[in-house]
C-alpha cells in the first residue's frame, strides 16, 4: 500500500512538473522580432525592440536600457485577439521583471500592452 502511495505521489509530482512548464519557453517566436512603434506622441520617440535573445526599451533620443531574455509564456486568453506574452527579462541588479503584451496577427501584426489597452504598437518596417 506505501508503494502504491508513492508512485501515484510521483506520477502526480510528474504531471504538475510538466503542466507548470506547458506554455513557457525560451525561444522568441519571429513574428514579434523587430522594433514595434506606437502613434502615440508621449512614445513617439521610445520605440521597444524584442529580439531572439534580448528585449530593449528605448527611453528617449538615443537612449535605450537591454535586457537579456530568460524566458517566454504564450497564452490564449478568452478577451483578446491572439496571444498574451510574457518575456520575463533580467535585470541589471539580477532580478526577473515581466513584460506583458497581446500579438494580435491581423494585418501586419499589432501589439497592445497589458497595462496599457488602448495603446497600439505595430512593427517598424525594415528599410
Amino acid at each position: 500500500m506505501k508503494v502504491k502511495r508513492i508512485l501515484v505521489a510521483s506520477i502526480l509530482l510528474t504531471v504538475l512538473f510538466f503542466g507548470i512548464q506547458c506554455g513557457k519557453n525560451i525561444t522568441v517566436p519571429d513574428h514579434i522580432i523587430g522594433v514595434w512603434e506606437t502613434t502615440d506622441e508621449r512614445y513617439a520617440d521610445k520605440p521597444f525592440e524584442i529580439r531572439k535573445e534580448e528585449v530593449i526599451f528605448h527611453t528617449g533620443g538615443n537612449n535605450f536600457d537591454t535586457y537579456r531574455i530568460k524566458e517566454i509564456e504564450v497564452g490564449k486568453t478568452p478577451q483578446q485577439e491572439g496571444n498574451l506574452y510574457v518575456i520575463h527579462y533580467k535585470l541589471l541588479e539580477g532580478k526577473v521583471s515581466k513584460f506583458s503584451f497581446y500579438y494580435n496577427p491581423t494585418g501586419k501584426g499589432a501589439i497592445v500592452f497589458k497595462n496599457q489597452p488602448g495603446m497600439v504598437w505595430t512593427k517598424k518596417s525594415e528599410s
